[in-house]
């Protein structure tokens, strides 16, 4: 993804800080994924701890302002990894949620992604709700590729087999039907060829966005 595309909210934010802003974030992934498994002896975690905090205070000059713009009313069908950078599920600038990549084939959405250590729920298996997470945002991705954005009203998640982690999965979501301001759009999850689960959700269509990259349905 452009690099230069998430420093709109301040003009002099270089392409570089943003790549060394993007270095930050998949360090801090690669925490996230590791903590979840901690151990040692009680010296080597009194270091850790040391270590972990000296890392926080370093962080505070930093962490006083954001350059890159949040959300931008635009969806680029050419580039869409970099929308809403700072989005809790799928942000590429937010270390709570882990890498993936999306493309456009066709109408669909097609997300490739992996869950690590840090989502799982049962054994080896990712949480439920943060697969309901994943599909609420993707869903809504699917409605901003064709020109719009908005709320969702109801989101069904059907888990028809366990989803595991450390394993690559591939999402794919498209607009079912329109109803005037009301977009039908549905979703699935596959591994390795086989379904896991399918998702649903109703959203309201409200607002307008620019779509760049490729004409999207109106």
């Amino acid at each position: 993804m452009p690099a230069s595309h998430f420093s709109s909210r301040d003009p002099a934010f270089s392409p570089q800080q943003v790549g060394q802003c993007a270095r930050i974030i998949d360090g801090l992934r690669k925490i996230n994924a590791k903590i979840v498994r901690r151990s040692g002896p009680l010296d080597s975690l009194i270091a850790a701890a040391d270590r972990v905090e000296a890392l926080l205070a370093s962080l505070d000059e930093v962490t006083q302002a954001r350059a890159p713009q949040s959300f931008r009313f635009a969806f680029d069908r050419a580039h869409p990894n970099d929308v809403l950078p700072f989005n809790p599920a799928t942000g590429a600038f937010n270390p709570i949620a882990s890498k993936l990549e999306m493309a456009l084939e066709g109408e669909t959405l097609v997300t490739h992604r992996e869950f690590s250590n840090c989502y799982e729920g049962g054994p080896d298996t990712v949480q439920g709700g943060m697969i309901a997470a994943l599909y609420d945002q993707l869903l809504a991705y699917a409605v901003m590729a064709a020109g719009r954005t908005g709320p969702t009203l109801w989101l069904k998640v059907s888990y028809r087999k366990p989803t595991p982690i450390n394993r690559p999965l591939r999402f794919e979501c498209a607009v079912e039907s329109i109803d005037g301001r009301k977009f039908l759009v549905t979703g699935s999850c596959q591994c390795g060829g086989e379904k896991l689960s399918e998702a649903q959700a109703l959203m309201l269509a409200a607002y307008p966005i620019e779509v760049t990259g490729g004409a999207g349905r109106a």
